[in-house]
Formats: structure tokens, sequence, C-alpha cells
């Protein structure tokens, strides 16, 4: 079922508690047409929000939403707030952040703070006089102190680890027989794993080619949002590196979850907690042998990968009611 016809028909059913949903700066897009190349949240968010509804809540939108989604803000009282991570270019978003500072000073109940992005931390100054107490921060990391270290939270806010890509939908198996692997981004803060793994000759980059100068690297167009699953499809597997950030909140890096979810097998360096269920490769040797398994072998590490995110347990009625 197309997820805004089914937003708008288990909301119109639900009865539990009204949730004010808004994303700090930017639009909210729910579709599987989503424009943009690097990605907007939208497979996490429709998960998130899938699983509130499931739970019986009720939820308004606070933000505008894409063309491609196109529904209504809607304002009305709420009970409990939640707001996720967006841009944090003040002078660019300066009309989103002063929405959001907005309906949180109006506000009086509890806030949830959705952070899947160690990069983009809410921007705590723009709050005067707040009572953080009432805030609780959701990320999607191992170890919540660091990650709270690294957000510069407020002392008094409540962080927990919140599993963002449960609620995601698995495709099957891609049984592909090209033998090479993907990796989707950038280098930044990853320089030395790229050093060493781009000696494979079958790892291809999806990137720009002026963010990769100095590597030898075979470079592919980036996907757009609605075409990364299929464009991950036709791979045998990919590789996700982890930043330093990462490494240190052992956080659950998109990259992996973006993949496993298309159907294919993760690699990934070892060393982030967050990423412990991916299949480790530390030279670029490794990586080249893992290309070249046969089927089988990808298939049942895929299989274990997506068993593991499986049994993940989470509940958002222990946020909200609580």
């Amino acid at each position: 079922m197309n997820f805004v016809k089914e937003f708008i028909e288990k909301n119109s059913k639900n009865s539990g508690i009204t949730i004010g949903y808004r994303r700090v700066s930017g639009k909210i897009g729910l579709t599987q047409n989503e424009k943009g190349k690097r990605g907007s949240w939208v497979e996490k968010r429709v998960a998130l929000l899938r699983n509130l509804l499931n739970l019986n809540y009720k939820i308004k939108l606070l933000s505008k939403t894409s063309d491609e989604t196109n529904l209504p803000i809607n304002n009305n009282d709420f009970k409990f707030l939640i707001l996720e991570f967006g841009g944090t270019n003040y002078n660019f978003y300066k009309k989103d952040w002063d929405n959001t500072v907005e309906i949180i000073k109006k506000f009086d109940g509890n806030i949830l703070f959705i952070n899947d992005d160690p990069d983009l931390p809410f921007l705590w100054n723009l709050l005067d006089n707040e009572n953080w107490e009432r805030w609780t921060v959701g990320v999607n990391a191992v170890n919540t102190l660091q990650a709270k270290n690294i957000l510069k939270c407020p002392i008094k806010t409540k962080v927990v680890d919140i599993p963002m890509f449960k609620g995601m939908v698995f495709k099957e198996f891609n049984n592909i027989n090209n033998p090479e692997m993907i990796y989707i981004g950038r280098p930044n803060g990853r320089n030395k794993y790229f050093n060493e793994f781009l000696k494979c000759k079958q790892l291809s980059i999806a990137g720009k080619e002026k963010e990769w100068i100095g590597f030898e690297a075979n470079i592919v167009d980036m996907p757009d949002q609605k075409d990364r699953s299929e464009f991950y499809r036709k791979f045998n597997s990919s590789l996700t590196i982890y930043d330093t950030k990462h490494k240190l909140a052992s956080w659950r890096t998109g990259r992996a979850f973006h993949a496993i979810y298309a159907g294919i097998p993760v690699c990934s360096p070892k060393g982030n907690y967050g990423l412990n269920w991916c299949y480790p490769v530390e030279t670029y040797t490794d990586i080249i042998d893992f290309i070249n398994s046969d089927k089988e072998f990808r298939e049942t590490i895929w299989n274990k990968q997506k068993n593991y995110l499986e049994n993940i347990k989470f509940d958002y009625d222990s946020i909200i009611r609580h």
C-alpha cells in the first residue's frame, strides 16, 4: 500500500495519544518518489511513523510536506511532541528553526528529539530557560553516553538508543551474478580505509568525482533517493565505512541498512559495535574474497544479517507513555 494512503486511513481510525511530528528544518517526504540524491531519511521516517500508527497513536504533521507527499500541516492540539533532526545551517533554515522554537515554547508536554546523524544535532542555544528534563533524545546508537557528548546535549536531557530501522521492509535476497561491491557516499573521515580498500578494482563508488580527488576509484553516478534500493541491487554486496563519531558512539550507519533491506549483504571493518552484525573486512583482499564468494555463501550471510536485525526489539510506548 502507498504509505500516504496508509497514513491517512490509519490516522482516521486511531484513537490513542495524539503526537505532533515535526522535522526541525526542511520538508517531510513519505513516498517512494522523493527527489534528491543524498537521501532525506524517507525509509526510516516511514518505518517510524508506521510503528507509531500500529501502536494506535494519532499523528499530526507539523511540517510542510514534499510535493510528492502533499499532506496538509495540522497544528491542532497534541499531547506529545516528536522532533526529527534536520539541517543545522541556521542562516539557510532560519524560518524553519524559528517555527520549531515557537512550537516548542507553546507546548508544555514531553518531547522526543529523533537524531540519526551525529553531524546534525539540535541547535540547543536557540532555547533559553528551557526545561531540559522533559526532553528525550533518541539516537540510532548503542553508546548513548558518547552520543550525548557528541551531540552536546544539555545535561538534564535523557538520551536513549532507538533502532530506527525497525519497520523498514526487506526485499528478497538479490542473487545477481555481477562480481562488484558498492559504496555510496564520500570519503570524509574515512581516508585510511579507502587507501586500503580501493586497491580492490571490483569496488565501485557512487558519488561525485570532485569528492574523490586523490583516490583511484571507479566512480559511478549517485542514485536518486527513489532509485536507491534498485541501485544497490545492481551489485552483489555493499561496503559500509564509519567515521570517528560513528565509531565512538557505536552509531548504526545508515548505508548499511539501506543495503541490507535492498537485499544485498553488508561488509564493514570491525570497530563500530553498532555494526557488529556486518561481515568483517580489514584488507582489500578480504573484499575481493567476499565479492568472489559463491551465491550460496552470500545468501547465508545476508539471511544471518536480516535475522539479527529482525530480532532487535524496541517499543516506543516506553518513551511516549512514561
